[in-house]
């Protein structure tokens, strides 16, 4: 007996971490029709969960490629025979929005990262548009839900930020040592996913600059020049994009995982990064900035370094205290069991069969 079908509409190249993950999940209960942008399958983790999976080649910023996504898109969506919508961001709601208006009662919103919330409280008429139109919207956390606004709550759901857990043994979990002990040895720093400017690449280049001990290995997107050339630098191992489980792995043999948000919109302030429940998982902490939400968690349940500000200037001095307190946080096994997918993943599949 075949399963139901769902096209799920994303610009991403099946390599995105919760992608894969939602992917996994819904392809027990759909056959999943996949259409997004890049320029190759190796790195489409997600292709093989999927009955159909389409690439259109090249950059989602090529006006030809876009277009020729655009078009491919919304044939599926006029013509294909679905039971479910799955649709990443308002942005392709908003574009595609014509063309699924007759199966409209189908189509589930996944909001990773909000165009609204990046604007500023702007287009508020589009986003009553836009959240009125399918039956259901999907965030990643509470604060995020109670953002929306009030009449589109009671049909929003919360699928959280969790990773798969992480079985393999991690010797951190011991005794953490005093608080401010000073480290002889160096420092080791994981900076994953999406990789910017904004995402603290300036002062990885910074710490770079006043310490010889300190090493960074990176593993995603790099999306612009000064991260590219922290990329290069003889202190930093580039591991390209790798799975979820690899990253646990990488970041369970480092001494922090880089988790920064420049405060620069409402989203990143409500960033609800994967990166705080991978520190969980790995039993690594994280080095996260307080203008971040997030960043009173991270705090109150001693999973990290919270640095007073994303413009921190004293780099000498920063590097010492993350040296020094490297090994002065604690991570509760209950944690690790609370915050995986595996427990909140039935909600995803939920939102399509209710």
């Amino acid at each position: 007996m075949s399963k139901p079908r769902l096209l799920y509409i994303s610009v991403n190249d099946g390599s995105d971490t919760r992608i894969n993950k939602e992917i996994n999940t819904l392809a027990r209960d759909f056959d999943i029709d996949y259409i997004g942008i890049g320029r190759n399958t190796t790195q489409s983790f997600a292709k093989d969960k999927c009955w159909r999976f389409g690439l259109v080649r090249g950059h989602h910023k090529s006006i030809p490629v876009f277009l020729q996504y655009h078009a491919k898109t919304a044939a599926k969506c006029l013509f294909g025979r679905y039971n479910a919508v799955h649709v990443i961001n308002e942005n392709l709601l908003l574009l595609f929005m014509p063309f699924l208006w007759h199966r409209r009662r189908k189509v589930v919103l996944d909001v990773f990262d909000s165009i609204f919330l990046r604007s500023g409280g702007k287009h508020q008429w589009l986003q009553r548009l836009c959240y009125r139109f399918p039956k259901r919207l999907i965030v990643t956390d509470n604060n995020r839900k109670h953002l929306i606004p009030k009449p589109f709550q009671a049909k929003t759901t919360v699928v959280e930020n969790y990773p798969y857990r992480f079985k393999e043994k991690i010797a951190k979990l011991q005794i953490p040592q005093a608080a401010g002990t000073p480290s002889t040895d160096g420092l080791l720093i994981f900076y994953n996913g999406s990789m910017s400017r904004s995402r603290g690449t300036d002062l990885l280049l910074r710490l770079l600059e006043t310490d010889a001990r300190i090493r960074v290995k990176m593993a995603g997107w790099v999306y612009d020049e000064p991260t590219r050339q922290l990329s290069e630098h003889p202190n930093v191992e580039f591991m390209g994009v790798i799975t979820q489980q690899e990253s646990l792995r990488v970041a369970a043999g480092c001494d922090y995982i880089l988790s920064l948000y420049e405060p620069i919109n409402a989203n990143n302030i409500n960033a609800s990064p994967n990166k705080i429940y991978d520190a969980i998982q790995a039993g690594t902490p994280v080095i996260v900035n307080r203008e971040v939400k997030i960043a009173a968690f991270v705090e109150e349940n001693r999973l990290g370094y919270v640095m007073e500000s994303f413009y921190e200037t004293h780099y000498a001095e920063l590097g010492q205290q993350l040296a020094a307190l490297k090994s002065a946080f604690s991570f509760d096994e209950s944690l690790r069991q609370r915050y995986t997918w595996e427990a909140v993943e039935q909600k995803l599949t939920e939102t399509h069969l209710a």
